[in-house]
């Protein structure tokens, strides 16, 4: 192995697995498309083809509620996949697989506001009736931290 750089689509020519992978992604990337084609309009954002084996379409989604749903789908969807396979799938497998949302992994307590911007979210707090937005302006309020505007 040289230590020189290799331009990868001249690896990918001579790396046979890889270039299986690329043949195979493709494939599950195309019926991906036809899966999201054929299911009703709801299912489109939570809904994603993960597998297709002998018999078998895996399909991952982020909700236990689509899943049950997706299940009365299975007889369409495995026609439907069927005609652009080699061979005929007869099964469904739904997957729950929640997303990741960006939301969970922000530290909430890492929010600092400025030493002036709390002195102003407090007197707009003091100036409004009690209710949920007085509470959320003092709580964003208490998050103050040394630096200035």
């Amino acid at each position: 192995m040289s230590n020189k750089p290799e331009h990868v689509g001249h690896i990918y020519k001579q790396d046979s697995h890889m270039k299986w992978l690329t043949t195979r992604a493709q494939q599950l990337n195309k019926l991906n498309i036809i899966l999201q084609k054929t299911l009703p309009l709801q299912f489109s954002n939570h809904c994603q083809l993960a597998n297709v084996t002998a018999d078998t379409i895996i399909i991952h989604t982020d909700k236990a509620s689509y899943a049950s749903l997706l299940r009365f789908q299975a007889p369409l969807v495995c026609k439907t996949l069927s005609a652009h396979l080699p061979e005929p799938v007869s099964k469904l497998d739904v997957k729950v697989r929640p997303l990741q949302s960006l939301s969970k992994q922000t530290n909430h307590a890492a929010i600092h506001v400025s030493t002036k911007t709390a002195v102003l979210l407090t007197s707009t707090a003091a100036q409004i009736e009690d209710g949920p937005l007085k509470t959320a302006l003092n709580k964003l309020a208490n998050r103050q931290s040394n630096q200035t505007d």
